[in-house]
């Protein structure tokens, strides 16, 4: 009696287990694209129409050791098209907030002044004592366009610079206060429009 119980459990057991492993082995191979041969750089494996949404797969690139080799020379712009990957937005077509333009003049009108220095001092010391103010002389004496374009050209990096420097003091002392989007915009507006309103009455000096 005890013997033919357990000979029925026993068996009722096997059909559960057998039934958990054919239910996994059918999940795993559910869950596992096929084996695909890759001549090419990219092998994509598409699921077909009977797929259920709950095992819906990606697409998958599967790269031998030639084709990874080949996909190494190729650059990025070849590698996105190749592989139908998008590719992020492009500065040229980015556009850039009051803000992040204005910082970029401020680092532009530093390097100039950095230039502008370097140069009159190696006019000073390759030409001699006196040769940067003669330059000088020259330029403001052709009058016109050309003076005024020379001022302003000296004028508006070392006005815009030193404006600028100023308002990353500014925020550098008081960001919980100035460091907001709109009261950057704010700021931003008004470095660009007073420093050339600054420098155009430095050129009528």
């Amino acid at each position: 009696m005890l013997s033919s119980a357990a000979n029925s459990a026993s068996r009722a057991v096997g059909r559960r287990t057998g039934g958990l492993i054919r239910t996994a082995f059918i999940g795993c191979a559910d869950a596992a694209p096929p084996a695909v041969a890759a001549p090419a750089l990219a092998s994509r494996y598409q699921p077909d129409a009977t797929t259920s949404q709950s095992t819906a797969r990606r697409n998958m690139t599967v790269l031998s050791k030639q084709s990874a080799e080949e996909y190494k020379k190729l650059n990025f712009s070849e590698r996105a098209k190749k592989t139908g990957r998008p590719v992020s937005p492009h500065v040229a077509i980015y556009a850039f907030p009051i803000g992040a333009l204005t910082s970029i003049v401020n680092r532009v009108t530093g390097c100039a002044l950095s230039v502008g220095a370097a140069g009159l001092g190696a006019a000073e010391l390759l030409g001699g004592s006196g040769t940067a103010l003669d330059l000088m002389s020259t330029l403001g004496a052709q009058g016109g366009v050309v003076a005024a374009g020379a001022k302003f050209g000296v004028a508006f990096p070392v006005v815009y610079h030193y404006l600028g420097g100023l308002r990353h003091l500014a925020w550098d002392r008081m960001p919980d206060l100035l460091l907001t989007n709109a009261d950057v915009d704010k700021a931003s507006y008004a470095l660009a429009g007073s420093s050339v309103l600054i420098s155009l009455g430095l050129v009528l000096v």
